[in-house]
């Protein structure tokens, strides 16, 4: 089997649409890739949802599935057959799903690849699993977590660039990752409250 890529709720793909069409009809964005790109010509894939896991979530023996916390909604955005950007909706304190941005650059890039090489691993080709995007801003790391749909044996792929020290596009276990982040929150330096 490949990655079971989850359907996102409809409020989402329009929140993106929307703003993708906006962005194409106007001169000013921030998006070179897009800045020669028609509206036929670009296509949305892949689309998974969206995790944060906030520094003060992180501890021994956490579980990614309760300290993780579902944000939105991403997609790869395709220029003809090259994924170019990456497009995100985020949730509103309601519920609502609205557009949050639009991004290129080395986490886009490296999403796909990391997808490609997930859908080669024995595991995932065997089994059952949904691709989500974690997002850990404390750590400045980005994952691929591979959420196994049968059990919960997930697989976390760091995505490049990472943190000194760790190796991208390599499979760990969830437990095996977790104890990575307990490492590397340990070390990470903490906002003072003091005035």
């Amino acid at each position: 089997m490949s990655l079971q890529t989850a359907d996102p709720p409809t409020a989402a793909r329009a929140a993106v649409h929307s703003m993708l069409g906006r962005l194409i009809d106007g001169a000013a964005h921030q998006v070179s890739a897009l800045r020669t790109a028609s509206r036929s010509s670009l296509s949305l894939s892949t689309p998974h949802r969206i995790a944060l896991l906030r520094l003060d979530r992180i501890h021994a023996g956490m579980l990614l599935r309760s300290a993780a916390e579902n944000k939105g909604w991403r997609f790869l955005v395709h220029d003809g057959d090259r994924v170019v950007a990456a497009v995100n909706s985020s949730l509103g304190g309601k519920g609502e799903h609205r557009f949050a941005h639009i991004s290129e650059g080395p986490f886009v890039a490296g999403t796909e690849q990391a997808i490609r090489k997930a859908e080669s691993l024995e595991a995932v080709r065997k089994g059952r699993f949904e691709p989500v995007l974690l997002s850990v801003p404390a750590l400045h790391l980005i994952a691929l977590w591979l959420q196994n749909l049968d059990s919960n044996a997930d697989l976390v792929m760091l995505i490049p660039p990472v943190p000194r020290g760790l190796r991208a596009s390599r499979a760990l276990a969830a437990d095996d990752f977790a104890a990575v982040l307990v490492d590397l929150a340990a070390r990470a330096p903490r906002e003072s409250n003091a005035p």
